[in-house]
């Protein structure tokens, strides 16, 4: 199954393994990555872009007459196909920050609860991505959530050669197996997206995303030291939500 995913991409047979890798790691479908050391973070990006293509079939099904059930079900289709993944990681991450010392917020982040502030957070990202995608003019929508979803999930692949982190858990253990390389394909892949996207708004939406992103990372850097599976996570999240904000607002 994974070489049939590869080649109707428009994959070369030899970058498979990256494509199942990253396929195993931001999706629930039925991947197994190429090798337990192999992050895939070199596709992240196409990976991504696929998922923002997956997430539109809502919006090509129903039409411009409904313009905000599509939104909900484009959101919703996206968090279903990515197990909710990352929108776990802004709860937890958002309740940390919300936390008085260290101590409090890596209990709060351990927490399979989500507490009030990381429900809050995710109540408005969740309702930014809707409304955002329902001001989107009709013809956009599916360039927005191609190219919101290509570099959002390129934000980790980029950041994690240079993120500092713990000794242990996934995030250490993706930011310490995600080489250069990796960050460069993923920010060239994501760019290339929004640069071959018809119009100026996927290019804003691009750069936005990449920002919103990358500073979510050095604030959390910032406070806490390092970075965890949460941090990205979120960071993913808002580089997402920021993408399509950019493009509904763009003139």
């Amino acid at each position: 199954m994974h070489d049939w995913i590869a080649s109707s991409l428009g994959v070369p047979r030899q970058a498979g393994p990256e494509v199942r890798s990253a396929l195993s790691l931001l999706t629930r479908l039925p991947v197994r990555a190429a090798a337990s050391s192999r992050t895939g973070s070199a596709a992240f990006a196409l990976i991504g872009g696929g998922l923002g293509l997956s997430s539109a079939i809502p919006v090509l099904a129903l039409g411009d007459d409904r313009r905000l059930l599509s939104a909900v079900l484009a959101v919703g289709l996206l968090a279903l196909v990515t197990g909710a993944l990352h929108l776990d990681g802004l709860a937890d991450t958002a309740d940390a920050l919300a936390a008085p010392d260290p101590g409090e917020a890596e209990r709060a982040r351990r927490d399979p609860a989500v507490g009030a502030v990381g429900a809050v957070a995710l109540t408005l990202v969740l309702a930014l991505d809707v409304a955002a995608l329902a001001a989107v003019p009709a013809w956009e929508v599916v360039p927005a959530l191609v190219v919101a979803g290509s570099v959002s999930r390129a934000v980790p692949a980029i950041a994690a050669p240079w993120a500092p982190h713990g000794a242990g858990g996934f995030g250490a253990w993706f930011a310490a197996a995600s080489g250069r390389g990796g960050a460069a394909v993923a920010v060239l892949t994501s760019l290339a997206v929004a640069l071959l996207l018809p119009g100026g708004g996927p290019k804003l939406g691009w750069l936005v995303g990449l920002t919103g992103g990358l500073v979510l990372l050095g604030v959390l850097v910032r406070r806490f030291g390092t970075v965890n599976g949460d941090s990205f996570g979120a960071a993913v999240e808002v580089a997402f939500a920021a993408s399509l904000v950019a493009l509904a607002v763009a003139p």
